[in-house]
């Protein structure tokens, strides 16, 4: 049996689904499968301040591409003291914090008897997420990892299936530009977000802008594009001085999920 078959087969044996919509490639396939099952299913999106107002769009879009109905809660993430603070488990409390939002939103609704799911992959699993932990006792289900996919199978099924997001790149939550037990604020946050908007305008990919104070910037690009990004160094140093930074500098390892990880220890 193909992960695809057994993806659907998971699926269908709920009649009422609540999917967490990123927006992110994840998610996003996830909403395609659920378009294709028999189920009844709508969609949430949180928006944030950890979350590009794009990304929220994008979920939106998402959502009307597949027939699926939508909506967007708000979740105040920084009224959480270990969100704030950045804390090493933030996830956790994030997760938790967003949780309880959907589950009593459904509460109020009158959606009765949905189940939640969400994007987590099996590739998720092998990775520092302690919001995996949040998920598990909150009862959140996890139908990609079930069906035993990884990220590398989704884009291939994606791109298979003629979805546009195919290769989307990853886009986690804006905390991960901030060394653990740095405050945030959401001043800062929303630098980091206008830089890496600016950059992407210069045909960047997987911008990441890792922010260590005092204003000071380390731009991460993919391997591929650091060639390019040192060819447009002057404009990108000029784009990010003129959002507030003082100092602008090009991490020479390129972008790597999890450095903010790595710089805590390698948790």
């Amino acid at each position: 049996m193909s992960k695809w078959t057994k993806l659907l087969e998971y699926i269908n044996k709920y009649d009422n689904i609540l999917i967490l919509l990123s927006g992110g490639l994840d998610s996003s396939f996830l909403a395609y499968a659920c378009s294709k099952a028999e189920s009844n299913v709508v969609a949430v999106t949180f928006s944030s301040p950890l979350i590009p107002d794009d990304e929220v769009e994008e979920a939106r879009k998402v959502a009307e591409t597949f027939g699926l109905e939508h909506h967007v809660i708000y979740s105040d993430d920084l009224s959480v003291s270990e969100i704030r603070q950045n804390h090493l488990r933030r996830c956790y409390f994030c997760r938790k914090n967003r949780d309880a939002s959907v589950m009593k939103w459904l509460e109020k609704s009158v959606l009765k008897g949905y189940v939640v799911m969400d994007g987590v992959t099996e590739s998720d699993t092998m990775e520092y997420r302690p919001g995996l932990e949040a998920a598990k006792e909150d009862g959140v289900l996890h139908p990609l990892k079930e069906a035993g996919l990884r990220k590398e199978d989704i884009r291939k099924l994606a791109r298979e299936f003629d979805l546009k997001f195919w290769d989307k790149p990853s886009s986690p939550c804006l905390a991960t530009r901030f060394p653990y037990y740095t405050t945030l604020s959401e001043e800062e946050i929303g630098q980091v977000s206008g830089a890496e908007k600016e950059l992407a305008s210069l045909g960047l990919r997987e911008v990441r802008v890792r922010c260590y104070r005092p204003k000071v910037a380390v731009v991460e690009v993919s391997r591929e594009d650091m060639g390019k990004a040192w060819a447009v160094r002057d404009e990108l140093r000029s784009l990010l001085q003129g959002l507030g930074f003082v100092v602008v500098a090009l991490d020479l390892e390129g972008h790597r999920s999890g450095k903010m990880d790595s710089l805590a220890g390698g948790v």
